[in-house]
């Protein structure tokens, strides 16, 4: 017998959205302290967000709407703040975003950017679990459009139940999550079970006069990061737009379902978009596409920078800290940011992120960092500008970001994260 997938339900909001709003006051009144201070009269470790730097990298994902005709959707995971998120809708030019959390999402929603009509459809980018079934309810009744990933039919009829119970004035708009090779969520369509199992779901969605729509495919190639040339990029890029379009012949062939709305993206094949010169190959490998979607292209990191696709001038985040102690002996440099401050993901570079100036963090642990220099040029009490490895780890570390223009080091604002789930 089939096991029924049990419902969870909650009937408020995530517990840390009302915390978020308790200390609006509070951030006011860091933002007063902060803004105009140079970062050597503040605290270390701290985020440092040059915002001239995300106008530009978001100006040039605005360029593909332009360019080749195509939706952009921006995901604002990768600094999960509502000043961010403004800068990405405007110089993309568009409405709409994708979301990593709940958390994220009721931000967005209780906004001026909804208010104002300058976000229209979110996007919870995570196969949705029926805990946050009441949630997301709420969330679509305020907002012009809310969607959501289902890749298993299961998911569809624990939602199709709960709707029975508490009635919804719209519809909700559902994307199949599918794998485009990437293998973390989706569905694929190498076996069999996989193809009867997507199937079934597909034909439910189209079918339903519930609480859903079927919106699109969604697809994004996150193994795009071991890409090392707009080249290689440009192949991910062309092999996740083949897998968007085999799923829509496949469910057109098999069931008459047609699912015009193919959303592709990740950043190294969004990146490829921009930069790369064979526009022929490029316009080819979008046929049929609908929207792309990418996140952390507005700060950027080591990360991409591995992939060729940027440099270190494009990357707008960095940690500042202060020289701790520096150990000759051993051609080191003690700074106060370790773990914490900068998470542990790797990049192909090595190390964990590297200074403005060149210089390697070599290792990290809990409060610690290690330079790879014992350069008598650094002196106890200076700062340092690291950049790190994963743009959307590192800001996960900082409860605010000191925000800068132009390479300065003078805040000219504070952007205040959202936290938790």
């Amino acid at each position: 017998m089939k096991k029924k997938l049990v419902m969870t339900t909650i009937s408020t909001t995530s517990p840390l959205w009302p915390f978020h709003l308790a200390v609006a006051k509070q951030q006011d009144h860091l933002r007063q302290e902060l803004v105009g201070k140079r970062l050597n009269e503040l605290r270390t470790p701290t985020l440092v967000i040059d915002r001239t730097v995300v106008k530009r990298n978001c100006e040039r994902l605005g360029n593909i709407k332009t360019k080749h005709n195509v939706n952009v959707r921006v995901h604002v995971k990768s600094h999960k703040t509502v000043e961010g998120t403004a800068i990405q809708l405007e110089e993309a030019k568009t409405d709409s975003i994708v979301v990593s959390t709940m958390a994220e999402a009721h931000l967005m929603v209780s906004s001026q950017l909804v208010t104002d009509g300058k976000l229209k459809q979110i996007l919870l980018g995570f196969p949705i679990t029926p805990d946050k079934f009441t949630e997301v309810f709420e969330l679509a009744e305020r907002v012009q459009a809310f969607q959501i990933f289902i890749d298993r039919l299961e998911t569809l009829e624990a939602l199709e139940d709960y709707h029975k119970t508490r009635p919804l004035q719209k519809k909700i708009g559902v994307f199949i999550k599918i794998n485009c090779g990437y293998g973390r969520a989706g569905v694929p369509l190498d076996s069999a079970s996989e193809k009867e199992s997507v199937l079934a779901l597909a034909k439910r969605l189209a079918s339903s006069n519930s609480c859903t729509t079927l919106h699109g495919l969604y697809a994004h190639a996150g193994h795009s990061y071991k890409a090392r040339s707009p080249q290689e990029a440009l192949s991910y890029l062309e092999a996740e737009c083949n897998s968007a379009r085999e799923f829509q012949t496949f469910f057109l062939k098999e069931a008459n379902i047609n699912i015009p709305y193919l959303s592709i993206g990740a950043t190294p094949t969004v990146q490829a978009i921009v930069h790369h010169t064979d526009n022929e190959r490029v316009s080819k490998a979008l046929e049929g596409i609908t929207e792309v979607h990418a996140g952390a292209y507005s700060l950027l990191d080591r990360q991409q920078m591995a992939t060729g696709l940027c440099t270190e001038k494009d990357i707008a985040i960095s940690v500042a800290c202060r020289v701790a102690s520096r150990y000759p002996d051993r051609g080191t440099t003690l700074i106060d940011g370790g773990a914490l401050a900068f998470s542990k993901d790797n990049a192909p570079q090595g190390g964990f992120g590297i200074t403005t100036t060149g210089v390697v963090l070599q290792s990290v642990s809990q409060e610690h960092g290690i330079l790879a220099s014992s350069s008598p040029d650094m002196h106890v009490g200076d700062i340092v500008r690291v950049q790190p490895n994963h743009c959307c780890l590192t800001s996960a570390c900082h409860n605010y970001y000191l925000v800068v223009e132009d390479g300065g080091d003078q805040v000219v604002d504070v952007w205040f994260p959202v936290r938790g789930w």
